[in-house]
């Protein structure tokens, strides 16, 4: 939930059936003017369901939409005020880029010389001056999806929804487009709220990220938060990479937890409030804060590990290890340090305050 009165949408206990299968369940959330706020989760998770919702395309079997404090249910699709961009960019095929920007303005019936100052402003702001009076057929897929998100904002939208636009270009191409939305929505203050399956795209765009799961939000907050403070295994493995150590018990201390790992060496980790005694846990390890061999001090927690893959891959390097009792531990580490060989039994530490304990 946000601070603010009155949110640019608002979902309240909102749930959707089809059939047996749940789509939505009791769904709540909030996304603040100017906020901008991506649905991350597996296929299934209600993602687009939740977007569907607010365009007009699907209706709730109960609960609230809201946009900016107006009750969707009596508005149809058209009389939302709400700019859409799909993962296939839906443009107008007869249409030259120009026109198909112009489209949602020419349907509001906006006076010709405004129409003609709004495009070429966005055709300026996008990048696609020289595209203008090509056609979809002529242009790249990077730059038809530029006019997909132009045509979406050139009528000033009460709020922008994005269901997985660059879910079909190349890596090159969405690493730039993501940085072209981001200034985008930062320039305009347009709400948004995006869906995708990618979490460095998620990482890399939101303010908030709403994690879904089974038709549920199970984790709602800043990126940086979700990372570092995840509440169960499930969510420390969806948004990143997490090494799980399995655990035979755990006692909660003043300001940390005692762990007593499987292979009968104890740490200490931190813990969240929300997890309660006796709960089923895990002990969580970002990779990047593992260390090996000379980079193990005496006041880290630490194992032993056998090394069974060495990888290269540019800005860091991979080691893959398995414990004593086949668990698996990854590290990753600077380019120019020396881990070891493959075989070689190693030394892994980790500060204690870069672990968690999870619930599994």
């Amino acid at each position: 939930m946000t601070d603010k009165a009155v949110a640019a949408i608002r979902y309240k206990n909102v749930s959707k059936h089809y059939g047996a299968f749940t789509a939505l369940d009791a769904v709540s959330l909030d996304v603040a003017d100017g906020e901008f706020v991506t649905l991350l989760g597996p296929s299934g998770s209600g993602k687009s369901t939740l977007l569907g919702l607010a365009v007009g395309s699907i209706t709730a079997d109960s609960g609230e939409v809201a946009l900016r404090g107006r009750d969707v249910r009596n508005l149809k699709p058209h009389q939302r005020n709400i700019g859409m961009v799909f993962q296939r960019y839906s443009l107008f095929p007869n249409k030259t880029v120009a026109e198909n920007i112009a489209y949602p303005l020419a349907i509001r019936k906006i006076d010709r010389a405004e129409i003609a100052r709004r495009v070429a402003n966005s055709l300026e702001m996008m990048n696609l001056g020289p595209q203008s009076h090509r056609f979809p057929g002529e242009i790249s897929g990077g730059q038809a999806q530029r006019v997909a998100v132009a045509r979406a904002l050139v009528f000033s939208p009460d709020l922008l929804l994005m269901d997985e636009p660059l879910g079909a270009l190349d890596k090159s191409l969405r690493t730039g487009l993501q940085e072209e939305i981001s200034r985008l929505q930062r320039a305009s203050g347009i709400p948004t709220l995006y869906v995708t399956h990618d979490q460095d795209e998620a990482m890399f765009l939101s303010d908030r990220i709403a994690l879904c799961n089974h038709g549920k939000i199970v984790a709602l907050g800043e990126p940086r938060e979700l990372y570092e403070e995840p509440a169960s295994e499930w969510q420390a493995c969806f948004l990143g990479e997490a090494n799980i150590l399995p655990v035979n018990g755990w006692r909660r201390a003043a300001d940390h937890v005692s762990v007593d790992l499987a292979i009968g060496t104890t740490v200490t980790a931190k813990a969240r409030d929300m997890l309660a005694a006796g709960t089923s846990a895990a002990l969580m390890i970002r990779p990047e804060y593992v260390h090996v061999g000379e980079g193990v001090t005496p006041a880290m927690s630490a194992v032993d590990a056998t090394i069974t893959h060495l990888a290269f891959l540019g800005p860091r390097q991979r080691v893959s290890m398995e414990m004593a009792d086949g668990t698996p531990l990854i590290a990753d580490l600077r380019p120019w340090e020396r881990p070891g060989h493959v075989g070689d039994v190693v030394r892994c530490g980790w500060n204690d305050h870069h672990s968690r304990l999870v619930e599994c």
